[in-house]
């Protein structure tokens, strides 16, 4: 388990490295890979543990400037809130893991319903996180880290499907 958490938090430090205040868009994929990887074989309260590590170190990086403007208390409180919610919301994901593989055991389950299965469930995560509670936190959503990125500018495609 000390790997996973070890991983999870250079997860965390990566995510946040990819929004603006840093902009290096290509750390988003890599720390989502490294959180993906860190819940594999997790059970549903190692996957809990694995995403508040990684929730509490992205957050506390990301939402870090309010602690400036209103104290580190409503920083702590948002942070650990956020924190909270994200580490729910990663077990459906280990789950996937353990469940797509018995449902699809050959190559199609890995390679393709797997990874479709896993980013509707961040996807997911995402939206919820956007809409609940009190209207929702929606500023850490992965599509935001690749505004500046080459897959932003392709046809106009994130104007067209959004950041979701």
């Amino acid at each position: 388990m000390w790997p996973a958490l070890a991983l999870a938090a250079v997860a965390g430090v990566l995510m946040d490295l990819a929004y603006p205040q840093a902009g290096v868009w290509v750390a988003a994929p890599i720390a989502a890979g490294l959180l993906l990887c860190a819940l594999i074989g997790r059970s549903a309260a190692g996957a809990l543990g694995v995403g508040a590590v990684f929730g509490v170190v992205f957050f506390a990086l990301l939402v870090s400037w309010t602690s400036r403007y209103l104290g580190p208390v409503p920083w702590l409180a948002l942070t650990f809130v956020q924190a909270a919610i994200t580490a729910v919301g990663v077990i459906p994901l280990t789950l996937a893991y353990r469940w797509m593989l018995r449902v699809a055991p050959g190559r199609a389950g890995r390679m393709v319903l797997l990874p479709l299965l896993l980013a509707s469930l961040w996807t997911g995560r995402e939206i919820l996180m956007g809409a609940w509670p009190y209207g929702g936190f929606p500023w850490a959503r992965l599509g935001m880290t690749q505004v500046e990125s080459p897959v932003a500018a392709v046809g106009g495609s994130a104007a067209m499907v959004g950041v979701a």
